[in-house]
């Protein structure tokens, strides 16, 4: 607990010569690292054509039930690619199961 009293305010700390503070490089890097990792939401028309051009109502319905994941903003939908990307992915692996392909073999 002796080390928390000796050390020096925030503002002590981070002031460097000049007045400039010496910790800003850091936190400006991790605010990049971050909106280098934010992924774009995409409207329905792009989504749709991700998804084999199928048409806008049928993506937004498939959506309003939560069959696919999307975000209403505003009475808008958008969609994130990745998301999309994984839920195709999912739906033909599952209908490529070796399972059900062992069940109709039957």
């Amino acid at each position: 607990m002796s080390e928390l009293l000796t050390l020096r305010p925030l503002s002590a700390a981070t002031v460097g010569e000049g007045g400039c503070n010496a910790d800003a490089t850091p936190s400006v890097t991790a605010a990049n690292k971050f909106m280098h990792a934010f992924e774009p939401l995409v409207g329905c028309g792009e989504a749709a054509r991700l998804l084999g051009n199928i048409h806008v109502k049928t993506l937004q319905r498939y959506a309003r039930r939560g069959d696919i994941p999307g975000y209403q903003i505003g009475g808008h939908w958008y969609f994130r690619a990745s998301e999309l990307d994984s839920w195709l992915r999912s739906r033909i692996n599952s209908s490529c199961h070796p399972c059900r392909s062992n069940k109709e073999a039957k």
